[in-house]
């Protein structure tokens, strides 16, 4: 019987991993810049700004799960909640040095987790091809 060779799986990890943290940094440092230019510009009162910080976080989690997905075949739930724990950490940071609601963290914790893993699950079924003899 053959062998199943796991050679390949490490380096698809770590892909993973570093194509999650960079599509974090780089898609919350954008909503996080389209949103102060908003507020800058609108004049918007700051009450407003941590309603404002789930737009930031769902985005940026649907961009990253969707994204960092597409090279999987299966367990795109999983892989896009996985996917998410950079945004969750960054969020968790973000809630010890500014002191923010528990309760805010906590939603904001849930919707990341579940649009997350959603948009991963649809992200591996899209890659289905079919095969036209």
């Amino acid at each position: 019987m053959k062998k199943i060779s796991s050679s390949g799986a490490n380096g698809l990890l770590i892909k993973f991993i570093i194509k999650t943290i960079l599509i974090t940094i780089i898609s919350v440092s954008i909503f996080s810049l389209l949103i102060s230019f908003a507020f800058s510009k609108l004049d918007l009162d700051l009450k407003y700004l941590e309603y404002a910080s789930y737009a930031a976080n769902i985005l940026s989690a649907i961009i990253v799960s969707y994204l960092c997905t597409k090279s999987f075949k299966n367990n795109g739930f999983i892989m896009g909640m996985l996917s998410s724990v950079p945004l969750i950490i960054y969020s968790f940071i973000n809630l010890i040095m500014n002191g923010n609601n528990i309760i805010h963290f906590l939603i904001k914790l849930a919707l990341v987790l579940l649009l997350s893993g959603i948009f991963g699950y649809i992200s591996t079924k899209k890659q289905k091809k079919y095969k036209v003899k």
